[in-house]
């Protein structure tokens, strides 16, 4: 019997259920088998009184019959954890998760009911549309949100530059453009403006930090599949060097086959009559 580690069933999601079988068991029974059989009496008088006569009886034999009963039992398995499936039937893992409903928006199902979602949508099954403009403020002046993403818009008289997202005014001496939120700020800026423009940039921030995060696991995932796929690879290495071994020691015996075989129908030729090849 293989024992199978804890932690290498849990890598490969497997997990021991315990479920009732119904399993066929023969008995043999004893019951009572009516058969006609043939008994003779005495006659009856006045007719052929003293004689015997022979009639036919109903009587019953012991007999023996077998029958099939049915009985439950406990027996446990090893099948694949809830949340997860095989990839192909012959799979000795359970390495696909399951989602209960299908990602959104080219999501990716990446744990049992969790979808990865591409940037622009978040929700359990990437079913939401992020909102750029309200959550990053990514515009200098106007901000249109779209599915799954963003663009910005300059008010008359600017112009949106090459980052897609600050605008300048539309000036013919260079040395007069400034950008948009200087502009607006009417040069001195208030203590509120200041902090509206570091909140905005706390939010960038934490915005990559968790973009850094999400990459980190993504990674940690990949790290956790190449070591699965090495550890199958290691098994298959190792069968293959069984199955070479099976066959070496199959092709030595079929030659010790023929070899006894041979010696054989020789002995019987030698039984049979003397023969210049018997020793």
């Amino acid at each position: 019997m293989t024992v199978i580690g804890r932690s290498r069933l849990e890598k490969r999601h497997i997990c021991m259920q315990q479920r009732t079988v119904t399993m066929p068991v023969k008995r043999t029974e004893v019951y009572s088998r009516p058969t006609w059989k043939h008994v003779a009496t005495p006659c009856q008088p006045p007719t052929f009184s003293g004689q015997k006569c022979t009639r036919v009886q109903v009587v019953h034999e012991q007999a023996y019959r077998d029958v099939i009963d049915h009985k439950t039992a406990q027996q446990m398995t090893y099948d694949c954890c809830t949340g997860w499936s095989r990839e192909n039937p012959r799979s000795d893992s359970c390495m696909k998760p399951i989602c209960s409903a299908r990602c959104q928006n080219g999501g990716n199902c990446t744990a049992p009911s969790t979808c990865s979602c591409p940037p622009g949508f978040t929700g359990r099954f990437c079913e939401q549309d992020v909102d750029e403009c309200q959550t990053e403020k990514p515009c200098d002046q106007q901000c249109i949100n779209t599915h799954g993403s963003y663009f910005c818009r300059c008010r008359q008289g600017f112009v949106l530059q090459s980052d897609q997202q600050s605008c300048k005014k539309v000036s013919t001496n260079a040395d007069d453009a400034f950008e948009a939120r200087d502009l607006e700020n009417d040069i001195d800026d208030t203590d509120a403006e200041v902090a509206t423009r570091l909140q905005k940039i706390e939010k960038s921030l934490a915005n990559e930090r968790v973009h850094t995060n999400e990459l980190q696991k993504s990674l940690q995932a990949t790290y956790s599949v190449v070591d699965t796929l090495k550890s199958r690879l290691s098994t298959l290495e190792k069968q293959a060097q069984d199955v070479s071994r099976l066959q070496t020691n199959l092709y030595k015996t079929e030659s010790r086959t023929n070899k006894l075989e041979g010696m054989l129908n020789l002995l019987l030729k030698c039984r049979n009559g003397p023969n210049a090849n018997c020793p």
